[in-house]
């Protein structure tokens, strides 16, 4: 399920949607985002397997996208790549090298688990 867009608008992050949704079939996923224009597109239609989770505007530390890029900046720093493609096959290199327990440290929010819990989207594991 590695596909690489030139650009994120709504009609990508619906086939991203589609993609993640049909490659991951039998779980129910939670995706958390930001607000931006194409993550609320009213054009958008969400597989029956996928939801959406904004977070609040103005929250990097809420979002979990910051976590890992903050750890491959780190990977990658002080490094000269000759083009955008040799930076691209290295972090792809780099994000393939660690397994997902690893990107599960690095994003997961407790706080979203609780507020999921107490609606009854999950079950409580206490």
């Amino acid at each position: 399920m590695t596909r690489a867009y030139d650009r994120m608008n709504t009609e990508n992050f619906q086939q991203f949607l589609n993609d993640f949704s049909q490659g991951y079939p039998t779980d129910f996923h939670i995706i958390q985002t930001d607000n931006a224009r194409f993550h609320c597109s009213n054009d958008l239609v969400m597989p029956d397997n996928v939801m959406l989770l904004y977070q609040p505007p103005h929250s990097p530390q809420v979002n979990s996208t910051e976590q890992v890029w903050e750890w491959a900046k780190g990977e990658i720093a002080n490094q000269i790549f000759p083009n955008l493609e040799a930076l691209k096959k290295t972090l792809n290199q780099l994000f393939l090298s660690k397994p997902k327990a690893f990107f599960a440290s690095l994003t997961r929010r407790q706080f979203i688990f609780d507020a999921l819990q107490k609606i009854g989207m999950i079950p409580d594991t206490a």
